[in-house]
């Protein structure tokens, strides 16, 4: 390998999203995702439980990059704040395996019945990602861990299983759908700071001043938030203490 190329891939990833950019990268993160999920397959029937585990949820993840490449074209991906929200959902393994899962939850009537099995096993994906792949030292008793003993051979096929029930509902969503457009406001709570929002919405006062809203038949929460963040919270005022509603 070069010095050239090292220096390379070092460097931060300056990527300028499109429509047609995050089209194409959906395509290929699915076509990625059919063939880490068949290579999965290909593992267990070969009894490497612990690498087939891995692959699934690789797999998993890949179709959750789909969902949200494909998502992000009903945003503007021009806004720098939208982009680098995106681009960072699309890099964090948990948000990957969370979105895998979002066209199977929208297609399914029955969420309970069919989908919250699925669900707790979304969330020991994300416990069992690292452990199916490396080796560790146990913090509670000092023993070393090696994927094999971790992952059962059950595990592993209900991963692959799961990681081709999430890659067909994403794949039929993404060829059946167009993706949501997005409003002003809705870009923007997108691309808010986790604390920023959490602040927020945790503020009596501003459930006060939604609630105020809905009354007046505005019901998008998007608008509410950004408007509530634009005339009260950077000013530090309160909606009540302004408003005639006051008792």
């Amino acid at each position: 390998m070069s010095p050239k190329f090292i220096a390379t891939v070092s460097e931060p990833r300056n990527i300028r999203f499109s429509t047609e950019l995050l089209r194409d990268y959906s395509l290929a993160a699915l076509a990625n995702a059919s063939e880490l999920v068949a290579e999965a397959s290909v593992l267990y029937k070969h009894g490497h439980f612990a690498r087939a585990y891995f692959l699934a949820v690789a797999s998993i993840e890949e179709t959750g990059k789909a969902f949200l490449a494909f998502d992000g074209q009903g945003r503007n991906v021009s806004d720098s704040g939208v982009a680098s929200k995106l681009k960072r959902l699309m890099e964090d393994h948990s948000k990957k395996i969370t979105s895998a899962f979002t066209a199977w939850l929208v297609a399914t009537p029955n969420v309970r019945e069919s989908v919250m099995p699925a669900i707790n096993l979304m969330i020991d994906l994300k416990h069992g990602r690292e452990p199916s792949m490396y080796t560790d030292i146990r913090p509670d008793s000092s023993m070393i861990q090696i994927p094999a003993a971790v992952i059962r051979e059950k595990a592993a096929f209900d991963c692959i299983r799961l990681a081709t029930d999430c890659l067909s509902h994403t794949h039929i969503h993404i060829s059946e759908k167009m993706p949501e457009p997005r409003t002003r406001a809705q870009d923007q709570l997108f691309a808010m700071k986790a604390g920023q929002f959490q602040k927020i919405a945790s503020t009596q006062d501003f459930w006060w001043y939604y609630i105020a809203q809905l009354e007046a038949g505005r019901k998008d929460l998007a608008e509410a938030v950004m408007s509530y963040q634009e005339n009260y919270a950077k000013s530090c005022l309160l909606f009540r203490k302004s408003s005639k509603e006051v008792e």
